[in-house]
């Protein structure tokens, strides 16, 4: 808190000044300048400061200043950012909020996600739930911070992008077989929608993928028994892929 003071003297000497800074009635130990530092009052305290003039000959009159209450500082965001920074559509995204109160108010923040530049007005809490965003879309987040007597600026969070999402395999192979013809169906979906194609990355020889439906289809022989390591990828038009490896135990009998 900062001190203006204007005075004259009528002999043209220089004019000095004593101060006393005074909260709720009661003088501050120590606050003779005139700069009250922060940390000497709280919300909702009044404070006066009594300043005496003087010159190098005598005092003058004290003035005691009108009183200033102290009123509620409005909560600040110091940081905001959208989690988890590398997003796919299946993620749910949270907003993080760094915040800060002078006056040690708890603080209640509110929230509004964008996409693409619109607002989604029914999305007022920290989170966007997956389902609202898609491969490719721009997601920001505002945030203001209240304190039940105050609300501060809001501050909005860079942009993420949502990123193509690899397929998910969601069978499990056979991994062993007595017959003499191994068979599994794999199952997978793209979580983008997208169109996904198998192969077969390793596997024992004479062992085929289809490359759209995905079946895998083995004639086994005698040289055959024993165990093989196999390696199945899938992936999307744009190139993202999963594996899935295991090993195929063969018993012939």
């Amino acid at each position: 808190m900062d001190l203006i003071v204007r005075s004259e003297d009528p002999d043209g000497d220089m004019v000095t000044y004593r101060y006393q800074w005074i909260r709720n009635g009661e003088e501050i130990s120590g606050e003779n300048k005139n700069l009250l530092k922060s940390g000497n009052f709280n919300k909702g305290d009044v404070i006066q400061v009594r300043v005496v003039p003087s010159d190098d000959k005598a005092e003058g009159r004290a003035f005691l200043s009108p009183p200033v209450k102290i009123l509620n500082s409005p909560p600040v965001v110091q940081e905001v950012r959208i989690e988890p920074r590398i997003a796919y559509a299946q993620d749910r995204l949270r907003a993080v909020v760094k915040g800060h109160d002078v006056d040690e108010d708890p603080i209640h923040y509110t929230y509004q996600w964008e996409k693409n530049g619109v607002v989604l007005a029914e999305e007022r809490t920290e989170a966007l739930e997956k389902g609202r965003f898609k491969r490719g879309d721009s997601i920001v987040v505002t945030v203001t911070p209240e304190d039940g007597e105050g609300r501060g600026n809001p501050k909005k969070s860079e942009a993420i992008t949502i990123l193509n999402s690899p397929p998910v395999i969601l069978s499990s192979p056979p991994t062993s077989v007595e017959g003499n013809e191994y068979l599994y169906q794999v199952k997978a979906e793209d979580p983008d929608g997208d169109p996904t194609s198998f192969s077969l990355r390793s596997g024992p020889k004479g062992m085929e993928i289809d490359k759209e439906k995905g079946l895998v289809r083995w004639t086994i022989q005698w040289r055959d028994r024993g165990t093989h390591p196999v390696e199945i990828e899938v992936s999307d038009k744009d190139g993202a892929k999963c594996f899935q490896r295991y090993v195929l135990n063969v018993e012939i009998r």
